[in-house]
């Protein structure tokens, strides 16, 4: 009776869980302005239900389309539109390394944009203070952003670095009438960090990168229990790696649902504290790339597409 009610109690989370899908989208520089390569974007996201897109490489499109200027951003406004009106993309999210990146670019593109439907939802700060190498003299964060803004090149400097960022970014959520949220990529932190970035930050999303979605729960119970400490109560979506070195190689012989499924039944399974004191945002899949690559894979290995209750729209 006990695992019927933890199986039942799992499909209908995975009902609503299911609904909450997002995907990085690398290469989006490339994507952007070539109708086909959007439309190959769009119904692949359509057909696998989801519902936000991530978007990288925005650095690299402000250079091709200065997302400053209204006369000159209209290819992500049509791009967001059309997600939005429909692919049934319920939001779009900006990722960015640093404050400065949403002040300079993002957040003016969003004021330059007067319909709701072409703007950014969410403002996502990926910058992985965690990674001492990438923090110390000679590191990539060291050299780009913390000698530059005279902070310390370290675990330290580089968490006040991201610390400072999402403030900024909350400053900036707060200028616009539009509702945008802040999200950030989190992957190792202690519980003194995560208590700060709680307070800055709308949702985390938390890496489980694994190569078998059964470990996915032991690899992130640790960090859940952290947050449940303090009581938070962000936002959390969990993070698969659909690398080769990752979960790729599994996704070409099983469906991607199963894995939804098996982290959940596991939280309800192992840690009910865990599953009634932190509240979750579905699964966040990394990237658009590896996970066509996985699914077209899968789909020539069983020649057949799967349809499960977590497909269907309530």
């Amino acid at each position: 009776m006990k695992y019927l009610l933890s199986l039942i109690l799992t499909i209908l989370v995975l009902n609503s869980y299911g609904f909450q899908r997002k995907l990085y989208v690398d290469e989006f520089n490339n994507i952007l302005g070539s109708y086909n390569l959007e439309l190959e974007l769009l119904e692949f996201s359509k057909k696998n239900n989801i519902h936000t897109l991530i978007l990288y490489e925005l650095n690299k499109v402000h250079k091709r389309f200065p997302l400053d200027d209204s006369t000159k951003n209209s290819a992500l406004a049509n791009f967001i539109s059309r997600a939005k009106l429909k692919y049934n993309i319920k939001q779009i999210s900006a990722s960015g390394e640093s404050g400065d990146f949403f002040v300079d670019a993002i957040h003016p593109y969003n004021k330059s944009r007067k319909k709701s439907e072409e703007k950014i939802d969410a403002y996502n700060l990926e910058y992985e203070y965690w990674d001492e190498k990438a923090s110390l003299k000679g590191g990539y964060y060291c050299e780009n952003y913390l000698r530059n803004g005279e902070m310390p090149c370290n675990r330290v400097g580089s968490f006040n670095f991201y610390l400072g960022s999402l403030t900024a970014m909350r400053l900036l959520a707060n200028e616009e009438s539009h509702p945008i949220k802040i999200e950030a990529y989190i992957g190792k932190f202690t519980i003194n960090e995560v208590l700060q970035i709680s307070n800055h930050a709308d949702k985390l999303l938390i890496a489980a990168y694994v190569d078998n979605p059964d470990k996915s729960f032991e690899y992130v119970k640790e960090r859940l229990k952290l947050l449940s400490d303090i009581k938070s109560k962000i936002k959390i979506s969990i993070i698969f790696s659909t690398e080769m070195v990752f979960m790729g190689p599994w996704l070409r012989i099983n469906d991607y649902k199963q894995a939804e499924k098996k982290f959940f039944k596991k939280l309800f399974t192992q840690s009910k504290e865990l599953s009634t004191n932190l509240t979750f945002d579905g699964f966040t899949y990394y990237n658009y790339s590896f996970f066509k690559n996985a699914l077209n894979n899968y789909d020539r290995n069983t020649n057949k597409m799967s349809n499960t209750y977590l497909d269907k729209e309530n």
